[in-house]
């Protein structure tokens, strides 16, 4: 019986490592080269077109109880233990581990989409919060800010972070508490010293308006909604509702502001351009076929005869999508809201409540009783107006403040006025615009 010999036996298993080497080798070649002519093996293609892989794990602490479990191959076990460290570091205000402890998760995780929704959430809404000065605060809202652009740069496929980042840009700085701050801080950083009197340009390379900043996010949010449907967590129709929602958002923020001019004006009309000639007129897909939100119900009936779809039950689908986005409400709110007498009733009110303020009560009476005047014909002309919290709120607080001048004056509150009709049906709004009077005026 013929044996090998221990050279054969050695020559024998050198050649069979590399048969085995050869496929490795060619399937996970990595990446050379740039573009087109890049040349790569199987499983490199595969990560480059799942965007799976990392090229270095990252400056995680290699002493710490996290490495150990990665080499080990831990690495999902080692990412919980990171979360529960920035958990405790939250709950014990120690800020720069929290930084720390976060910048190892996305290291491990950098595709897990979650991380950077909830971290970057949490950085804008909880740790903000959790400081007393409102510069720091900002500082804090932009971290989380920053977190989501840092995600959607990684993840430059995923619809969703793009979306969350113009959330914390828009209704964040836009309707928070401080928001007459952050809108500020947002043109010009309170870190004057980085900054110098300028915006932060990481956010802000515009220098433009915090509301129109996210608008430009949430474009970029639908095209990529557009090529991975899949990508979203919602009804499309809402989600590309967001980039035309924030322009109008911008027009309704200059009026809170005090800009009742032609850029309010301008802003409100460019709203109701883009809500019903863009939004409107985007095509989408429901169960019963194509359809867009700019459409009568006789509209919807002859296009889903057209379609060969059932009339009602198409229409009840255009309805229900109008509903959800308030497609009817924004068209015809920025519609009035774009319109002269809508203007003027805005600048008599605001007027008046700031002299008000400064103790000039009979220019302040006078203001008042002008904009509850026009606020009324605002109501007769565009009735969906009736129905909106914001109009009510205001045309409310007008009368309350116009009132309480009467009664410092010493005068008699006539049975009838502009909007006592209003007043008398809306009286559940009385402790808003009550706790809203004595924070603005310091008064009982």
């Amino acid at each position: 019986m013929n044996r090998l010999t221990s050279r054969q036996r050695k020559l024998v298993y050198l050649g069979v490592i590399v048969v085995l080497l050869a496929p490795i080798i060619i399937l996970g070649r990595p990446k050379s080269g740039t573009g087109a002519t890049a040349d790569q093996g199987v499983l490199a293609q595969m990560r480059t077109r799942y965007d799976l892989g990392e090229n270095q794990l990252g400056q995680v602490d290699p002493t710490s109880a996290a490495m150990n479990l990665v080499l080990l191959g831990f690495r999902g076990i080692a990412a919980d233990l990171l979360w529960s460290q920035a958990d405790e570091n939250e709950q014990t205000k120690n800020w720069a581990e929290l930084r720390a402890n976060v910048d190892a998760i996305i290291m491990l995780q950098p595709h897990f989409v979650r991380v950077w929704q909830f971290q970057g959430w949490n950085l804008a809404y909880n740790v903000s919060a959790a400081w007393d000065l409102v510069a720091d605060r900002f500082y804090w809202v932009k971290e989380g800010a920053k977190f989501l652009k840092k995600g959607r740069d990684i993840n430059d496929k995923i619809a969703q972070l793009p979306y969350e980042e113009g959330r914390v840009l828009g209704t964040k700085i836009g309707r928070a508490d401080e928001w007459k701050f952050y809108r500020a801080y947002f043109k010009k950083d309170p870190n004057e010293e980085a900054f110098k009197g300028g915006p932060d340009p990481e956010l802000n390379p515009k220098g433009t308006d915090n509301y129109l900043a996210a608008k430009d996010v949430y474009l970029v949010a639908n095209e990529l909604q557009k090529a991975r449907p899949d990508t979203i967590q919602m009804l499309d129709v809402l989600f590309r509702s967001y980039p035309y929602r924030s322009q109008l958002n911008y027009a309704d923020a200059l009026q809170r502001e005090g800009h009742f001019d032609e850029s309010s004006q301008t802003a409100w009309e460019e709203g109701y351009r883009e809500w019903v000639e863009k939004f409107g007129q985007e095509k989408f897909y429901g169960p019963n076929g194509p359809y867009h939100l700019e459409m009568s119900e006789h509209d919807m009936g002859d296009m889903a005869e057209a379609q060969g779809k059932d009339v009602d039950a198409f229409t009840r689908w255009v309805l229900q999508m109008q509903n959800e986005t308030r497609y009817p409400y924004w068209k015809f709110r920025s519609q009035a809201e774009s319109a002269k007498l809508m203007v003027d009733a805005h600048k008599l009110i605001y007027d008046g409540e700031k002299q008000f303020v400064k103790g000039n009560l009979s220019t302040a009476r006078d203001l008042l009783f002008r904009g509850m005047t026009l606020y009324e014909q605002l109501f007769a002309k565009y009735e969906v107006l009736t129905s909106d919290d914001e109009a009510l709120e205001e045309a409310m607080t007008a009368v309350y403040y116009w009132q309480r001048i009467l009664k410092l004056e010493f005068k008699p509150i006539p049975a009838q006025f502009p909007l006592s009709v209003v007043y008398a049906n809306h009286q559940g709004i009385l402790p808003l615009i009550e706790s809203r009077f004595k924070r603005e005026t310091g008064q009982d």
